[in-house]
């Protein structure tokens, strides 16, 4: 502490200060203000001062002042009237030539006049800045008949300060410091008849800055003081009265039927932590017996609680809103008075379900023919009630179907879908849209729904033709199409993508919002029109079609295209998105078409081709050819461009997000001890802080979900959904931890913080996966890059074939040239970026990734195209061949590190096992929610079975008018048969087992059960590969082998064993894998203060808390 500051806090060294400032300023003003204006000047000293500072006067005044008193002639001196006359006109005459003495002084005047000004604006500054030591100190010197204490600006301010308090009550301590800090701000408390005081420390409100801390139980009068970096506040007493109080509220929940979950019970809490709709019970034990009580709702309602026989006060609240309650008791006059703090009521919100695609998760191009598996993955806190793909066929109506409807809802469902394409009649070009969708559970009346984003099968042509068209640019196959044709229909699904999104999540947006995003879709699909409609006109205006019957097709598309995307544009335009979907699928449609057409083209040049140069009539519809193909680079460019920079600023975002979820975990970890601290102090009567601080990281965790599901939605990254929900979780654990800070708030908050784990995980997890994306992207651009560097080759071996055209070739080549070597630009920047960016996790990738930016620097490739571009216009063929060899030669390089790069991206032996370890508990899962659909649908099959029975004996019985004995006689053999057999299905057996599945259901689950087979096989040869021994798996695979070849999947007897062989095999193996993988985790002692406590103990370990607060209370 400085020497300043000790002074500025002692009271007698202020009252010394402001003595001496006062004398001295009195001083100052009889020095230089009083006795000048007390002192006369006579005219000889004005004269002489005038003589003095103007030499230009010659004595003229001072001559005109001491003899003009004869200028009057009254003078005795005998001189001459007439001559002192005239010797003071000249004096007159020369004062003004000095401008009656002004000019004398006129520098000092101005000099002194600039002083002034400048002392006055600094002393406006000062009071306009107002600095603290003059807000300080201005007290001292303009109050000095104050005491200087009273103005101290170093003092503590502390609520409540003297209070009166009911026996048993807590008290909350609130201290704000003035004018200083201190990193250490403790609390002196002690009973008034002890002498011994107590230390306790104050924890920092983060919301508000002030410091603070709860004491309880307080049975006796008590004084106490806040004490920081020497500074003390006064002393308060906090005095105790017999009056009724709260002593413990115990909570018993009642949660809503939908979620299964059975009551709770909460004993020793207070504050509610609970599910909108949930009931809570509450037993209220007072201080002494009372004759009644009330509960107080938000200041509004007030709800009587009942007495019971033992004295304990009862009565229940139904959670709709936060807010706040409070217990009144009635005194022994018969008066409603307080008897307990304000206690905090959380409504916990209930997270719709979580929804994604595992296979195939993305577009796909497909051929007619072939069987499609699509698998969905649903999870809810409470239960998925309803699970359901929805698909459309070339933009035509939507068809459902129903993948999961248990009566028992699971947390957990995974169904498999799969398309048999033959039996839909497409061709190249057409496509399939769809989607999955899932319902909470059906108890639940108002049940959230939740959907995935909308994912597109594109039909492509068969074989060869595919082949060569992707090889000459087409895209990659088992991708959507991503080449030089592929851009215009993939510009058209993101803006279906868009509207989808836009409709799904209407109820997300502000009206605000929602408009300017329907704004945005119509101006992207009002582009993307006009920019179809230029190369409507280019082929017309070119002639293409007329060269090249080829583009027939193409031309006949394109044009459907551009009408249906003006309807879209106008639906949009109308903000109906739900109206604008269909033409843009119609649209995308006829897109897709073109380019499958178009494919067909450069397969066909390709073959005319044969590799090398051929002129003559083919040289014109090439030449247009390869006009459109450059139109279409330029639009793909532009897109890709732009496709870059979001990426750039999402991958931005979540590297922000990474960090506040690190220094999240941080401070709940602090949380964690600070609960811990707070149990063992209880009986020692303080703790600090409360719940509130818990409760703002839930506030911090609500907010970094959010924004993460905002990430989802907009870049169509559902993987950032299960990171959102597990931060989700992790705050309603927070929000439990901060209602049950007195019982178990320690183990929820050790549960929040694996949350907040997992999410980083997870987050880590996403980030790798992103990082290997954006390497492949890189790769697809250079391979690009050196496709269309084949094609100068290509051209650059037709120059010397004359023609008119030669010039417009040369002039296209160029204009690629210019293209090519922005795009080498480009990606030379995103290696540099992607290499800083993997430097920490990914050492090996970031060198291959650094290694092949500088490859492009060493081999200027970017200067050497740019250079081409002379050496193709004036240079021989020969000449430009090998340079453009030289280039090719240089990519391939290029093309060769980035793939090391990507081969370079690993995860460590614990990552991969981990990885492993969730894929057996995915497959788990997977297998159980198989096997819950095949009982319902063999259940569904059974009761359309005993319907149809019982139709056929109505009929019998109609038939039947004379004879009801033999009616019946007849009924129960039929009943004995189990009625008569239907198509695709067994008849029961005598025990009312259910029948065969029907065979569209048969050859689903069929397919499934195959893909189940493949995916354990896969993950058994990883593991494998990892040395842990897969015996176990090996059954398992076995047995589900011998299930999909005995057909009888539905029957009583498969159930059975795919439930208690291969289901329980796998889990029996998963708990092996985990024993195995975390075994010396788990065997490891937990020590004092560890967050890793296993359920089973961590209520005893929280009952032990208890008795020590009690057994010290009891000490004292």
């Amino acid at each position: 502490m400085e020497t300043g500051d000790v002074v500025a806090r002692c009271q007698h060294p202020g009252g010394v200060f402001r003595i001496v400032a006062y004398t001295a300023l009195v001083a100052v003003i009889i020095r230089f203000l009083v006795l000048p204006l007390r002192k006369r000047v006579s005219d000889e000293q004005v004269a002489l001062y005038l003589e003095e500072h103007e030499s230009s006067l010659k004595g003229y005044v001072l001559s005109g002042v001491e003899f003009g008193a004869e200028a009057d002639g009254t003078g005795q001196s005998g001189r001459s009237a007439a001559l002192i006359r005239q010797l003071v006109r000249a004096a007159i005459e020369r004062c003004v030539t000095i401008e009656d003495g002004r000019r004398v002084d006129r520098r000092r005047i101005v000099r002194s006049s600039g002083l002034l000004a400048g002392a006055t604006m600094t002393g406006m500054l000062f009071l306009l800045l107002n600095p603290s030591f003059i807000r300080h100190s201005a007290p001292f010197l303009l109050s000095p008949w104050n005491d200087g204490s009273a103005e101290n600006p170093y003092a503590i301010e502390v609520s409540p300060g003297n209070v009166s308090l009911a026996r048993g009550a807590d008290l909350r301590i609130t201290a704000t410091l003035r004018n200083f800090d201190s990193d250490e701000v403790e609390l002196m408390v002690k009973r008034v008849a002890e002498s011994q005081w107590d230390r306790w420390p104050m924890t920092v409100d983060e919301a508000t800055g002030k410091h603070m801390i709860l004491l309880f139980d307080l049975a006796e009068e008590t004084e106490y003081l806040v004490e920081a970096s020497g500074v003390r506040s006064p002393l308060f007493r906090v005095s105790v009265s017999d009056l009724p109080y709260v002593d413990r509220i115990d909570l018993e929940y009642r949660f809503p039927s939908y979620t299964g979950l059975s009551p709770q019970r909460q004993e020793n809490s207070g504050d509610i932590a609970a599910l909108k709709g949930t009931r809570v019970f509450l037993s209220v034990i007072t201080t002494m017996e009372v004759g009644g009580g009330a509960m107080v709702l938000n200041d509004k309602d007030t709800l009587l609680l009942e007495v019971g026989a033992d004295g304990v006060l009862t009565g229940s609240v139904t959670v709709q809103q936060e807010g706040l309650y409070r217990i009144l008791l009635r005194n022994f006059q018969d008066e409603l008075v307080v008897g307990s703090p304000d206690y905090i009521i959380d409504v916990l919100e209930d997270q719709p379900p979580s929804i994604s695609f595992t296979q195939p998760g993305r577009d796909i191009n497909v051929t007619s023919v072939e069987e499609v598996f699509t698998e969905v993955r649903a999870e809810d806190d409470y239960g998925i009630g309803q699970l359901e793909l929805v698909y459309s066929v070339n933009g035509g109506p939507e068809q459902t179907q129903v993948l999961y409807a248990g009566s028992a809802a699971r947390q957990q469902v995974t169904a498999g879908h799969t398309f048999f394409l033959e039996e839909i009649d497409l061709e190249p070009g057409d496509f399939i849209s769809y989607y999955a969708r899932a319902t909470e559970s059906e108890q639940r009346r108002d049940g959230q729904v939740a959907a995935t984003d909308i994912y597109f099968m594109e039909v492509r042509p068969f074989g060869r033709e595919y082949r060569q068209a992707e090889q000459q640019g087409g895209g990659m196959q088992g991708a959507a199409p991503a080449g030089a044709t592929g851009e215009l229909s993939e510009r058209q699904r993101d803006i279906i993508a868009g509207t989808f999104k836009m409709v799904r999540d209407r109820e997300q947006y502000s009206t605000e919002g929602f408009n300017e995003n329907l704004a945005t879709l119509a101006l992207a699909q009002g582009k993307l029109r006009e920019d179809v409609q230029t190369l409507v006109q280019r082929l017309a205006t070119r002639g293409i079609v007329q060269l090249d019957s080829s583009f027939q097709a193409v031309a006949q598309a394109l044009p459907i295209a551009v009408t249906e995307m003006g309807v879209a544009e106008e639906r949009l335009g109308e903000r109906v998105p739900q109206d604008a979907l269909s033409p843009e699928q119609k649209a995308l449609q006829q897109l897709q078409r073109a380019e499958a057409a178009y494919r067909e083209t450069q397969v066909s040049r390709g073959e005319n081709r044969g590799g090398g140069g051929g002129g003559g009539q083919q040289s014109d519809p090439e030449d247009l050819a390869d006009l459109f193909d450059l139109e279409m680079d330029k639009l793909r460019n532009q897109y890709e461009q732009v496709q870059r920079g979001q990426r750039q600023q999402t991958d931005d975002e979540l590297d922000e997000v990474q960090q506040k979820l690190k220094e999240l975990a941080q401070r709940q970890q602090q949380e964690n001890e600070r609960l811990r601290a707070r149990q063992q102090n209880l009986a020692d009567q303080a703790a600090g802080g409360g719940g509130e601080s818990q409760r703002r990281l839930a506030e911090e965790a609500e907010e970094l979900a959010r924004q993460l599901e905002r990430l989802a939605r907009e870049n169509s990254r559902p993987e950032l959904d299960q990171t959102a929900r597990s931060l989700r979780e992790a705050a309603e654990e927070m929000r439990r931890a901060a209602a049950n800070a007195r019982n178990s708030g320690v183990a929820q908050g050790v549960a929040a913080l694996d949350e907040l784990r997992e999410a980083r995980r997870l987050l880590d997890q996403n980030r790798s996966s992103q990082l290997q994306g954006d390497v492949q992207d890189v790769l697809r651009r250079v391979q690009r890059l050196a496709d269309d560097e084949r094609d100068i080759i290509s051209d650059v071996e037709r120059l010397g074939d004359g023609g008119q055209s030669q010039a417009e070739r040369i002039g296209r080549m160029r204009e690629r040239k210019v293209e090519m070597a922005a795009e080498v630009a480009d990606i030379e920047a995103q290696l540099d970026r992607l290499g800083r960016e993997s430097q920490r996790d990914q050492k090996d990738a970031a060198r291959k990734l650094t290694e092949a930016a500088r490859s492009i620097r060493d081999a200027k490739l970017r200067e050497k195209i740019l250079y081409s571009r002379g050496v193709i216009e004036t240079g021989s063929r020969d000449y430009a061949r090998n340079f453009e060899q030289q280039i090719a030669s240089d990519i391939a390089k290029l093309e060769e590190l980035v793939a090391e790069g990507i081969a370079a991206i690993g995860e460590s032996r614990e990552q991969r096992l981990a990885r492993s370890l969730d894929r057996t508990r995915e497959s788990v899962n997977a297998l159980e929610s198989m096997n819950e659909r095949l009982k319902e649908a063999t259940e569904q099959q059974r009761q359309q079975q005993e319907g149809q029975q019982g139709q056929q004996q109505q009929g019998q019985q109609g038939q039947q008018q004379q004879g009801q004995q033999q009616g019946q006689q007849e009924q129960r053999g039929q009943n004995q048969q189990g009625g008569p057999p239907q198509a695709g299905s067994q008849v029961p057996n005598q025990s009312g087992g259910p029948g065969r599945l029907r065979p569209g259901d048969l050859r689903q689950f069929g397919r499934e059960l195959l893909e189940r087979q493949s995916e354990l096989t896969q993950l058994r040869q990883e593991l494998e590969r990892e040395g842990v021994d897969v015996g176990e798996l090996d059954e398992v695979i076995a047995d589900l082998r011998s299930l999909s070849r005995s057909r009888d999947i539905g029957d009583p007897l498969g159930l059975e064993r795919l439930e208690s062989e291969i289901i329980q095999g796998l889990k029996d193996f998963e708990y092996a894998l985990r024993k195995q993988l975390l075994g010396a985790e788990e065997a490891r002692p937990f020590l004092a203060g560890s967050e890793d406590v296993p359920s089973e103990y961590r209520e005893l370990v929280e009952e032990y808390y208890r008795e020590l607060a009690r057994s010290r209370r009891n000490r004292r």
